[in-house]
């Protein structure tokens, strides 16, 4: 498997698999957590999962020999040189509670070791970066100060708040530029398991608070401005769910606040447009899938997907693809709300009061 992988490996990790999930079905149950762990046992999963340690090993080894906090950060989070995740989250503790680099923090948030080895505190972020949204939602998101410093933290956020950062991006960014496999293969897909694995799981700092807040203070002037100021930097996020999300937010107050639907009404549009666009269209990279006789066909187009989407980000990319294609905004927002029976700036279904439901 390993020497023929895009031939004999692909088809008999794909047979083994499905033999599982058939035995597993045969009784008309559906596939359960037992079938899932049985089909990671097999030779073929057991392959791959082989392959990434081994990438993973190589790239942290790279990372090291770069030496800046950033690179040496990631490396602990990847796992750190002796594999073993709970060192690498002390030893990640300890690079962030002397690094200056905003992203260290926001790694070491996500790798706490365990409980009394020095954990940085999440005020930190907020410290070292004041400017930055991300920071303070993350700190609004800790229940034990929620209830009490929930206005100061949307205080802080109107007066000082200017953009919306998670570092996801500088993280794929920063993977992409350590030394790649070109051929297809065994190592590439490996690779590109570890990039989108990693990214995948980063955290979205809960806006649930905030929601909360606006809703609750939604008639007082005061409380607009702070929930109006962390809607337009959620509007400015370089993703889909920022926005929806800012949506969501702006939509807490359109009851209280006369005027405010037509100002955000034709970025609902644009969202919507957006999101009927990345339902409905493949990406680019599909057809070339297609027409690829390869099984390993499809690793490079997803490179160049990931390498467009971490120099663009989604935001960027849907509206360079919706652009070059000349796709008509209008349309395609139409299209959204005639799908999901309201518009971005209106309630859910099941949140309408009875006598609103036509």
């Amino acid at each position: 498997m390993q020497a023929d992988w895009c031939g004999f490996g692909v088809a008999e990790k794909s047979r083994q698999i499905e033999a599982v999930f058939e035995k597993a079905s045969a009784g008309g149950q559906p596939i359960g957590v037992d079938a899932i762990a049985e089909a990671n046992r097999t030779a073929g999963a057991e392959v791959i999962e082989e392959a990434v340690a081994q990438v993973r090993q190589r790239w942290v080894k790279a990372l090291l020999q770069r030496g800046d906090p950033r690179s040496l950060a990631v490396a602990e989070y990847l796992g750190g040189s002796d594999g073993d995740a709970s060192r690498a989250s002390v030893r990640l503790q300890a690079l962030a509670r002397s690094a200056t680099d905003p992203m260290v923090t926001a790694l070491a948030l996500q790798r706490p070791c365990s409980p009394g080895c020095g954990n940085v505190d999440r005020a930190q972020w907020s410290r070292l970066e004041p400017a930055n949204l991300q920071a303070w939602l993350t700190l609004l998101g800790d229940a034990r100060t929620r209830h009490t410093q929930e206005a100061y933290v949307l205080e802080r956020i109107a007066n000082e708040a200017r953009y919306s950062r998670t570092y996801e991006r500088e993280f794929k960014v920063l993977l992409l530029e350590l030394p790649q496999t070109v051929s297809l293969g065994l190592v590439q897909e490996a690779e590109l398991q570890l990039i989108v694995g990693t990214a995948s799981a980063w955290p979205i700092a809960s806006l649930r608070p905030a929601m909360e807040f606006c809703r609750a203070k939604a008639a007082e002037p005061a409380s607009q401005h702070l929930c109006l100021a962390v809607a337009e930097l959620m509007w400015q996020g370089d993703n889909l769910l920022d926005r929806s999300l800012a949506l969501a937010l702006a939509r807490q107050l359109l009851p209280a606040r006369a005027g405010l639907r037509a100002r955000w009404e034709p970025r609902a549009r644009v969202a919507e447009a957006a999101r009927h666009w990345a339902e409905s269209n493949v990406a680019p990279w599909m057809s070339e899938v297609e027409a690829e006789t390869s099984s390993c066909g499809w690793q490079a187009g997803i490179r160049r997907e990931l390498q467009v989407r971490a120099a663009q980000g989604e935001w960027g990319q849907l509206q360079a693809d919706m652009q070059a294609a000349r796709a008509d905004e209008a349309s395609l927002s139409a299209k959204w709300r005639q799908g999901a029976g309201r518009s971005l700036l209106d309630p859910l279904p099941s949140a309408r009061p009875a006598s609103s439901v036509r």
